[in-house]
């Protein structure tokens, strides 16, 4: 924020508001872990072959329990999703934010698109954040993750720069706040499947922290 003094007792103020962070990170080392959720989520969809995805087209919700499996790879993307909260915390909140470990409510769910499958505009209400990890991109140069712009009126008044669009890489996490619109483009029509996680992560009104 800036102050300029323009008459005597008088100031004025220019600050920004609702500034939208978004955390993006190619995680090394992620090709081992990627064959082994790959092949757990593959399995766990032949388990429950009609879960539905809602708002996608050609996507199946094939497992909403990854994070209490208890193995090694989703143990490690608990990890990952924990630094990205944290991360985003220490954003918003400065000095003032603390390493992100207890009160935190988290859940993630596997998304595998088939060709041309889509995902319509959402936001996840009841999430402080919400983020995606990559497993399989199912091909290039489609499929991006769009941020829309949260602002109506300045969408309806053209004073938007548009959607930020992202692009699915195997290994990538990316998170954002829950209240933010999204959606996914098409993949292509033959380029097999895009696995992801999806996650969201809420706090626990009822923690309170140690002094």
């Amino acid at each position: 924020m800036t102050t300029a003094t323009v008459a005597a007792g008088t100031k004025r103020h220019l600050f920004r508001s609702w500034s939208t962070p978004i955390y993006q990170a190619d995680l090394p080392g992620a090709d081992r872990i990627n064959q082994m959720l790959n092949s757990l989520i593959l399995d766990a969809e032949q388990r429950d072959p009609h879960a539905a995805l809602f708002g996608g087209i050609d996507a199946i919700k094939s497992c909403q329990d990854i994070l209490r499996w208890g193995l090694p790879e989703t143990t490690w993307l608990s990890q990952q999703i924990s630094h990205a909260v944290t991360a985003l915390t220490f954003d918003v909140l400065g000095n003032a934010a603390v390493e992100v470990r207890q009160g935190v409510l988290a859940e993630a769910w596997a998304v595998v698109y088939r060709g041309g499958g889509s995902l319509r505009p959402h936001t996840h209400h009841d999430s402080a954040w919400s983020g995606v990890y990559y497993i399989d991109a199912g091909g290039t140069d489609a499929g991006h993750l769009q941020m829309l712009d949260p602002r109506p009126a300045a969408v309806a008044r053209g004073a938007s720069s548009g959607a930020v669009q992202i692009e699915p890489r195997p290994g990538r996490m990316v998170a954002f706040p829950g209240w933010l619109p999204h959606s996914v483009q098409a993949t292509l029509p033959d380029g097999g499947l895009r696995i992801a996680v999806a996650w969201n992560v809420a706090y626990d009104k009822t923690f309170t922290a140690m002094s």
